[in-house]
């Protein structure tokens, strides 16, 4: 027997913080979180280019979630993920990346990332980082 899924709704709103070089990557993780927050999150989504971008953007406002691509040019999200992490950012960091192997994924844990999505990351992926992201601001609170 299944369990019943237990509905979330949640009235904090979600600081998002999205992190990639490409500009049309960026627009669809962006849209997809919107689509997947309907009836369930209330969310402010910003965006960076790269790593020192990210960087300016947490230095101005407090994030609840951060996607950040691994490879960049310039500053790359390994990098950024653990300036962050230095600077004190408690955000959930969820790591983007192409790139699969287990060596890559211990790299994202060991600069501080708290999951390791693989590009384009699933709807139910997207949707469980959210809601973890969302459940630890409740009991935080």
């Amino acid at each position: 027997m299944e369990a019943a899924a237990i509905p979330h709704k949640v009235t904090d709103r979600l600081n998002i913080l999205v992190v990639d070089d490409s500009n049309a990557v960026r627009s669809l993780i962006i849209a997809k979180l919107y689509e997947l927050a309907t009836d369930t999150f209330d969310i402010d989504v910003s965006q960076a280019a790269d790593g020192n971008e990210a960087i300016s953007c947490a230095e101005k406002k407090s994030f609840d979630l951060i996607f950040l691509d691994v490879e960049m040019p310039g500053m790359g999200g390994l990098e950024a993920c653990a300036k962050l992490r230095e600077m004190g950012v408690t955000a959930r960091i969820a790591m983007l990346s192409s790139i699969t192997s287990a060596e890559s994924h211990m790299a994202g844990h060991k600069a501080g990332c708290n999951n390791y999505l693989v590009k384009p990351p699933h709807d139910s992926d997207l949707r469980s980082v959210m809601r973890l992201t969302s459940l630890m601001k409740q009991t935080s609170a």
